[in-house]
């Protein structure tokens, strides 16, 4: 064998042998490269802290059938990366296994984890057909267990996994208030919203007529519509003063849109709500940028179904990116608002961070209201910009109740140092179940109580969006210019094209001409 043909075979050797010692040593590590807009693939810093946490090893069973077709293919993929990536953060504490259910004793151990068998519909030969399978998984930590029954939606996939990891590690949950008594929504009204902060927490009414129990972290007001009695609001005011931790929904306009009629609230809440830095206004807000709602109307002798804008519900889409709680959201509808004022503040020193405001078309109306969609409305309604619909509070919070014979305060100051925090927003129909097919009603709900409480790391995670952001509202003017230029343009542009040939192809033909013209003459000049 020749030298260099020796010499070859034993660099093809070590580039092999290299090649196989950089994957084993490689093959523990996990990386991805996250090329979309806001790393909606990346794992939270959150998730990555809950991971880090872990001090005894976390037991995961994937009950995933493995020949199901797209998109349940995808999603089995998408969930082995996640646990892969789960297991490299955790220096190990984090395991699981893939258990492919056919067997008669593997599919038994699956329900008795709690993971049911679902139908899924799948394309055999041409033909549709209904096929039952798992697709859940199984959480144990320290004797401790967590289900997550189906996964069908990749999108909150990490904030599922991420909130049982944390309930996993800190058992206990907090407690949440919801007041009751004063016309709120029933916790039947409010059901979606309850079921969804219960994952996380304890959520019991509250009712004024008695003191708030300590152990309550953060209180909830959605939409009174009967007055607080003075007890009532002692024992509200105590609690602020002692916790400091609430967020008040509420408008101060009672509307209806089946009546399409509203009334001015009473709720004797102005001078406490001074005294915290807010104050909401007794109005109701129209915006141009709104939802529709479907109107029968009567059109030759028929009757129609219309989708009618009806600017009492406003799409709230000027959301401030830089807050913790709207930083992912794109868009809260905030039916029957009333404008949030923050001038109170500013003699208190509390810092007002405005988080919600209405779109550059809005107006207000006050005292008489008319809630018909259909209504004339004129440009002349819609000349105020930016109205304030939601702010976040924080410093310290006065007592708004008198130090009397009938009413001693706990604390006739300042209860803390000033590390309280109240969200204010002028509607509190919007987390109602009719309002929740805007998922991000219920995400920013949910925020809210997380920032109250202080557990805001979780807030990263579920308001993860990989939808894309909605189109922003245009003029009328834009839409007509736009629509006049989409028709225009192709025409004008054959038009220009052809005019541009035959330019180039008159001048050319001018040129040739010219040029056989000076042949011509060049060529009778050798003749004389």
């Amino acid at each position: 064998m020749k030298k260099s043909t020796r010499d070859t075979i034993i660099q093809a050797i070590l580039y092999l042998v290299v090649i196989i010692l950089v994957n084993v040593v490689v093959s523990g590590w996990f990386f991805r490269l996250d090329l979309t807009r806001n790393h909606v693939n990346t794992l939270s810093p959150a998730t990555e802290k809950l991971l880090r946490s872990l001090k005894d090893r976390m037991i995961v069973r994937v009950y995933f059938n493995s020949d199901l077709p797209s998109p349940y293919n995808a999603n089995r993929l998408a969930l082995v990366d996640m646990m892969q990536e789960f297991r490299s953060l955790s220096d190990g504490k984090f395991d699981y296994d893939i258990i492919n259910p056919k067997t008669d004793k593997q599919i038994e151990k699956a329900t008795s984890d709690g993971i049911p068998q679902v139908q899924v519909q799948v394309v055999n030969n041409d033909k549709l057909e209904v096929k039952r399978a798992m697709m859940g998984l199984v959480m144990e930590y320290q004797a401790r267990k967590e289900v997550l029954p189906v996964i069908e939606n990749m999108s909150n996939l990490e904030y599922e996994m991420a909130s049982r990891i944390e309930r996993l590690i800190n058992p206990r949950k907090k407690l949440i208030g919801i007041a009751q008594g004063n016309g709120e929504p029933s916790f039947q009204d409010i059901q979606q919203a309850e079921q969804a902060l219960s994952h996380r927490y304890d959520v019991v009414p509250v009712d004024f007529s008695k003191p708030v129990p300590d152990s309550i972290s953060a209180l909830v007001i959605i939409q009174p519509t009967t007055a607080f009695a003075d007890s009532q609001l002692y024992y509200l005011d105590q609690y602020m003063m002692d916790r400091g931790r609430a967020a008040f929904l509420t408008s101060m306009v009672n509307a209806s849109m089946q009546s399409e009629f509203a009334t001015n609230l009473s709720l004797n809440l102005s001078h406490l709500f001074h005294s915290y830095g807010f104050g909401i206004k007794k109005n109701l807000v129209r915006d141009a940028v709104c939802a529709s709602v479907s109107v029968i109307q009567r059109e030759a002798g028929m009757t129609i179904q219309t989708a009618v804008p009806n600017p009492y519900i406003p799409i709230v889409s000027h959301l401030d990116k830089n807050f913790v709680l709207t930083q992912d959201l794109h868009q809260i509808i905030m039916p029957f608002s009333s404008e949030v004022d923050t001038s109170y503040a500013d003699s208190l020193h509390i810092k007002v961070v405005p988080f919600a405001v209405s779109s550059s078309r809005s107006g207000t109306q006050e005292n008489i209201y008319d809630l018909n969609p259909t209504a004339n409305f004129t440009r002349a309604m819609f000349e105020k910009h930016n109205l304030l619909l939601g702010a976040a509070l924080t410093g310290r919070i006065y007592s708004a109740i008198p130090d009397t014979d009938h009413y001693v305060k706990a604390n006739p100051g300042r209860k803390t140092a000033g590390n309280e925090r109240v969200i204010v927003m002028g509607s509190g129909d919007f987390i109602e179940d009719a309002f929740l097919g805007n998922p991000e009603n219920l995400s920013i709900f949910l925020n809210a109580v997380d920032y109250l409480t202080d557990n805001v790391g979780l807030i990263s995670i579920r308001s993860k969006n990989f939808l894309p952001p909605p189109l922003r509202p245009v003029s009328d003017t834009t839409k007509s210019v736009t629509k006049d230029l989409i028709v225009a343009f192709p025409p004008l542009l054959v038009l220009a094209i052809g005019l541009f040939y035959w330019r180039k192809t008159v001048t050319r033909r001018r040129k040739y001409k010219e040029s056989f013209a000076q042949k011509d003459g060049d060529v009778n000049e050798q003749n004389d």
